[in-house]
């Protein structure tokens, strides 16, 4: 073997091996991050919100349970206050203040905190039932619904967004609340059928959900960030609509959409610039990393945040 055809053996050898090591890189990596995923932040095949509760939402926001994005105006210093002004964005919506004897199903409500807030607004012959899946967050909900003494007009049960004509059946509601949630669920099209057949003739449902924005266009950075957003957030691939399709969603469900507003400048951008300041402040982390981090986010995220007002 001459000297040429000894260099083109070692490197055929070179890459070889260089590929054996990427890919074995790449495979260690992957199996990390679908782990960290598995064991974290889903639960069942369903989104587990415990994790994201303790280690982030708790940081940069003591004590507070709610969890939504938040609705953010110049009066908002918080997030606590800015998840309190969507839960009244939303209740304004759905024509319940003032109304007498209504009968309301929040679908996956979390640890309840959006019940305590609207029963404070509604009149006292107004009746809640919440569900969630997640049992560990129902029965943290019961328990303060019963140190406030509202276990007579609030019900929380565990429950499956999915299965809602079977868990209540022979009952209708006056009004369906769907606070950002309806994009986690395996088949979101059942969801809107299943609201609607749950409703009486004239009811009203309100939604807020995460969709694409209209324009988005996939590019390697965009990708790469809705791929791990959705992996993180629970999203099936089915769900990652443009805002357009999304409203033939509903309307095909057998709703009429009368009023809906992207909120979208007023939810992701402020949110994601509050979380990472206080998060890297309340770490112990430069402030210039926070900075970084929120403009990166800003910058790719390829969502809208729609809100809907839906009559059957």
């Amino acid at each position: 073997m001459g000297i040429y055809d000894r260099i083109c053996s070692a490197l055929s050898d070179i890459v070889v091996i260089t590929i054996v090591l990427l890919c074995t890189g790449l495979s260690i990596a992957y199996y990390t991050y679908t782990s960290i995923i598995g064991i974290w932040f889903t639960k069942d095949a369903h989104i587990s919100y415990d994790f994201f509760m303790n280690y982030f939402i708790q940081i940069v926001s003591k004590d507070n349970f709610f969890m939504n994005y938040g609705y953010w105006n110049s009066s908002n210093e918080t997030l606590l206050d800015a998840n309190q002004a969507l839960i009244n964005l939303i209740l304004e919506k759905s024509g319940l203040l003032g109304t007498t004897q209504q009968s309301v199903l929040d679908v996956g409500c979390g640890y309840g905190e959006q019940e305590f807030v609207w029963n404070r607004k509604m009149d006292p012959s107004t009746r809640i039932t919440a569900i969630d899946i997640s049992e560990t967050q129902i029965q943290a909900a019961k328990r303060k619904c019963a140190e406030l003494g509202l276990s007579q007009r609030i019900t929380f049960e565990v429950g499956d967004a999915m299965k809602l004509e079977s868990q209540f059946k022979d009952v209708s509601f006056n009004t369906v609340l769907s606070v950002e949630s309806a994009f986690h669920y395996a088949d979101r099209n059942q969801f809107f059928r299943s609201v609607n057949s749950l409703l009486d003739t004239s009811g009203t449902f309100v939604i807020c959900d995460i969709v694409l924005q209209e324009d988005f266009k996939a590019g390697l950075i965009n990708s790469l960030f809705l791929r791990v957003f959705s992996d993180f957030l629970h999203i099936p691939k089915a769900n990652l609509l443009k805002p357009s399709v999304w409203d033939q969603s509903i309307q095909r469900a057998g709703f009429t959409i009368i009023e809906c507003l992207d909120i979208t400048d007023k939810t992701f951008n402020p949110y994601y610039q509050y979380f990472f300041n206080t998060y890297m402040k309340e770490r112990g982390i430069p402030g210039v990393v926070g900075s970084i981090l929120c403009s990166f986010f800003t910058s790719v995220q390829p969502f809208s945040y729609r809100l809907a007002v839906c009559k059957k």
